[in-house]
Formats: structure tokens, sequence, C-alpha cells
């Protein structure tokens, strides 16, 4: 998710602000403190699990006589900013989603986001043994949100269109695995594709999204650090140093690149947010597109007359024998009770709806990160291409350390470090705009500036009294391609 430093936004922000930054909302209104009257609000970024939400909704307006919820979304990229400026102008929805923060839960909880939701033990008990994590999930003990989506996925799986990839001579039901298959692949279709169609496109104008793809690839490509899925990318779990430079993102990158000077990339991508390359890729221009298992819910609401032409491969490796490889942090939850609310009781028997099998079943018709239990999965109705990669996420993808978790002080250096600039998303999209030429000096920067951002945090933590060092972001019983679970913080 698209982190955002909170600094830069002014204190005198208000209500018409926030206002502007409203995506859709079903009755018009955009919020305010504990949402007034017989309703709750809710702010949300997630489009695809929205026909879950809605039944949810439903539910609780029936079991609650009448309260209805007014809920409002943002894009993914505008949300934390929406919520910051809301929070400044004492305007902030009852329940929301966090994309755009950029903290970890002890840091918004202290800085005054949340208040704990309490569920009770009917609801807590239908979730699975050992979810909920302390520094993640809950703090002292206290529940402040619950996952509702699988830790386990990836944002960088081969879609592409089946149409193209059978007139360019190509077999949908083998789509690439390397490198060298999917320029191959490429050139057919660019070659017999119909005359207007390339290769790949890519979402160039949003570089959070690229730095996401771009580090779930280096972990594919080796890489034994944090990558795509989060917040702070580019460390390597046994030792918890900075490596931007290291031969995986290289690799990557350098493959990524070659598809442009080869002529296979999409000539407009360099303008592209995700969503606008995602409809464009569907108009046909290109046979390939990255991105993440909402693709087919996405592709669904945004340009449903692709659904049957849209399939899908698993996320590229460099050479044949290496297995598809990809680490996220255990998932965290997406939606919370504001400290501003004054309806709590009402807001935790809705949130309460989605620790449900029901709710689970439901999030499969939206068709965007998959529940958080898989076994809904098989019976749903959801697009053979959403099932096919979700089936994938078992298999390839591993719960990696999160330092927070170990020890909760490290939540004050990550409050007192500075977002680092140009970050890896920007520095990614200037090699392709041509501003960066010098790749491995342009990553070894950032390496060099995170590793100090990083000491300067963790120096004046430590002067406010922090208790954390170095070593708290190194894991040395960290394996590759092994979960590391609850019992390995202390091992």
């Amino acid at each position: 998710m698209t982190p955002v430093n909170r600094r830069t936004f002014l204190a005198t922000a208000g209500a018409a602000a926030v206002a502007g930054l409203t995506g859709c909302s079903d009755s018009g209104g955009s919020g305010g403190t504990g949402g007034g009257g017989q309703k709750l609000v809710w702010w949300d970024h997630t489009p695809n699990i929205r026909p879950a939400n809605e039944k949810a909704f439903a539910k609780f307006a029936k079991e609650s006589g009448g309260m209805r919820v007014e809920y409002t979304h943002h894009q993914t990229s505008k949300l934390g900013r929406a919520l910051t400026l809301a929070k400044q102008s004492n305007q902030l929805p009852d329940v929301h989603s966090t994309a755009g923060l950029g903290l970890p839960l002890p840091a918004l909880v202290k800085e005054g986001w949340f208040q704990p939701i309490e569920l009770g033990e009917e609801a807590l008990g239908r979730l699975p043994k050992d979810v909920l994590v302390e520094g993640i999930h809950t703090l002292d003990g206290k529940v402040y949100t619950v996952p509702i989506t699988a830790t386990k996925q990836y944002w960088a799986a081969n879609f592409f269109n089946r149409e193209l990839v059978e007139k360019a001579g190509l077999d949908p039901a083998n789509p690439p695995k390397t490198y060298d298959e999917f320029r191959v692949a490429c050139k057919a279709v660019k070659e017999k594709g119909g005359g207007r169609a390339t290769g790949w496109i890519f979402g160039l104008g949003q570089p959070a999204r690229v730095a996401e793809q771009v580090g779930f690839m280096a972990q594919a490509a080796g890489f034994e650090g944090t990558g795509g899925g989060a917040n702070h990318a580019g460390q390597l779990f046994r030792t918890g140093e900075f490596a931007y430079d290291s031969d995986p993102y290289l690799t990557v990158i350098e493959f990524l690149l070659s598809l442009q000077k080869d002529g296979l990339m999409f000539t407009g991508s360099q303008t592209l947010d995700d969503q606008v390359a995602r409809v464009r890729w569907a108009t046909g221009v290109a046979g390939y597109f990255f991105d993440g298992p909402w693709c087919p819910g996405s592709t669904e609401k945004d340009a449903k007359q692709f659904l049957d032409k849209l399939d899908v491969g698993p996320m590229l490796v460099p050479e044949a024998d290496t297995p598809v490889t990809a680490y996220r942090a255990p998932q965290g939850g997406f939606y919370f009770l504001s400290a501003a609310s004054k309806k709590a009781d009402a807001a935790t028997k809705l949130l309460a709806y989605q620790t449900t099998k029901e709710y689970y079943a439901d999030i499969c018709k939206g068709m965007g990160p998959p529940p958080l239990d898989p076994s809904v999965v098989a019976d749903s109705e959801a697009h053979p291409a959403w099932k096919k990669v979700v089936g994938w996420f078992d298999r390839d993808v591993f719960v990696e350390p999160v330092p927070v978790v170990r020890n909760p002080e490290v939540q004050k250096v990550v409050q007192l470090a500075k977002d680092v600039k140009p970050n890896l998303g920007e520095i990614v999209s200037g090699m392709f705009s041509g501003d960066v030429t010098d790749i491995r000096g342009a990553l070894k920067k950032l390496t060099d500036a995170s590793e100090k951002e990083r000491a300067r945090a963790l120096a004046a933590a430590k002067k406010a009294g922090a208790k954390v060092d170095e070593s708290d972001w190194a894991f040395v019983n960290w394996q590759p391609r092994k979960d590391y679970t609850k019992d390995m913080y202390t091992g």
C-alpha cells in the first residue's frame, strides 16, 4: 500500500479538502466524527471487498433496527491523505481502512487513531488459532483489528489476454514462466497479435505499485528479504541490512528495462496508474499485464466484457529451475474503529460479521485478495483465473519476520524515520523515462540513504529512551521458503 509522509500535511486543512478527496459515496456524504445520527460512516479503499461488505451492511441494518452504513470509496493512493486531513479537522469516519498511513499499529494507536474493538468470545473463537499477532492486530492483549484476507499472496502475477495469445500461436495453457519465455511471448504477440497490440503494459505512473511489483519479483529472483508486501522493502531478513543494490533487484530491473528497449512495452505506460493500465490492457493494446489477485475483480468492475479473455500465469522467475518464491508479513487487519467514533458498540457488531465463513465466501465474489479461510475458494463462483492464482499462493508464499512483533519499541524508530527520496518506485520510473541512467549506482544510493536514515532515527529513538538497537531488524534463524512462526521470535 502506498505510504504517505504525514508530516507534509498542514494542520489547517479542513472539511473542504477532505470532501475534495472523496471517491464515491453511496449516500452523498463523506463523513463526520462518529457518523452522526442513525448511521455509521465507513471509508474504504478496497472495491473488491465491497460486495462482501455491502451484504454485511444490509444484515447489520436489519439486526440493528435500521442503522445504515454510509460508505465512501477512496482510491488507494489517496486514502492516506484523506484520513490525515480528516483527523486534523475532526472528521474521521467511524470505521476505515488504513492504506497510505504507512505506520505500524503501535504508532497509530499512540497517535490517537484507533480504539480497541470488543468482539467477544464467539467472534474471536471463529478465527484460526494464532492468527492475531501482537503488534499487528493486538496491543497489550486488546484487539484493534482482525485479518479478513490471507497473508499468502503476491502482486506480480502474469495476467494475459487469451485471445491475443492464441492469435500469436501461443498455448494459453502453458504461459511463460521465465524471463526468456516471456520475452519470446511478447514478441509473438506484437508480431502476430492483430497489428495494434504490443507485448506488455506497465503502470509506471504509480511508483508505489511499481516498487511493490519489483520487490516481489526480486524475491522470486532470489532476494532473501522484505519485498513487495512491506512498507520498508529491501532489507535482508538475516542481517536487517538494506540491499537494494543486490543482484536480484538489478536482475529484475534490467529485465523490465530490456522489454522497453526491445519495443515490447506499451509506449504510454509512463503515465498510467494500475487502474488505467488495466483498463487499457483490457482493450487489447497489450498481451500481458502484471497485477495482484484483485485483477479479475477489478476487471469485472471496469471492463466486464474482457473477462472471457482473461487468464493468468505465475510470477516470472529468471531461470526455469527457480521456484516461484515470495514473502509477506502476517496480514494485518483491513478495518479499524476510529478513536473519534461514538458508536463503538454498533461498529463492533458490524465488524464481528467479518469473522464468519459467510463473509469469507462473500469475499470470493469480489475476487480481490484471497479470504482468510481458503476453504471457501473452491466452491465459489469466482473467475477461473482468480481461483488459479489464489491456489498458487499457499505453495509459493511464506510468512516473513516482522521487527515490531519481536520488539514493539521498533515502532518508535519507524515514527521518527523520514521517507527516503527518491524511493524505489520513483527510481525505477526514472530509469524507464531515461532520467536515471546508472542503475546500480542509483540503487546503491538508495541502500546507503536508507541505512543512514534508519541509523539517524534509531539514535534519536534511543536518546529518547527507546530500548531498541540494530539487532532488532536481524533474524538469524530465518530460513528460505519457510514460514517464520511465532515461536521463532524467541528462538
